[in-house]
């Protein structure tokens, strides 16, 4: 399970650059759920093409916003034989501003080879969430990560 999610990992990272959504429909069940908890811009999305656009979505009116966009996971283990969890630390650079970071716990669930369920998870009791918020509230405040 964990080659398939480096997989995920690895596509969705390439999608991020080209902007082609379809390339990921592959990874996902036609009944994925996605859930966002603990922020500003938390959701529930069901079925892949409200998770793909969901994702788009974010991606365009977010991330693309800065300079630099860099994702990676920590701590990630196959919990279950259908399940992977771990924390995703995010770290974002724009000219002139101080660094802004952060981290998710998530949890992806996979039935066959297929994502059925991703989950993350931001601790708002954590202080890099916290700064982060703060960050976006001085240094970006038109900034939409929202997902729906």
């Amino acid at each position: 399970m964990r080659e398939r999610w480096r997989e995920w990992i690895a596509a969705f990272d390439q999608t991020v650059e080209t902007d082609d959504w379809s390339a990921l429909k592959p990874f996902l069940d036609p009944d994925v759920t996605y859930a966002v908890s603990g922020v500003p811009f938390a959701c529930s999305l069901s079925g892949r093409d409200a998770v793909l656009g969901g994702f788009a979505k974010s991606i365009a009116n977010f991330d693309r916003r800065f300079d630099q966009r860099q994702w990676f996971g920590v701590g990630v283990r196959e919990f279950a034989p259908d399940t992977i969890t771990g924390r995703a630390m995010g770290l974002y650079r724009m000219e002139g501003k101080p660094l802004l970071h952060f981290s998710a716990k998530n949890l992806w669930r996979f039935r066959g080879d297929r994502i059925i369920q991703m989950n993350d998870c931001h601790d708002l009791a954590e202080a890099d969430v916290q700064a982060a918020l703060t960050w976006l509230g001085e240094h970006a405040p038109d900034l939409d990560a929202s997902y729906s």
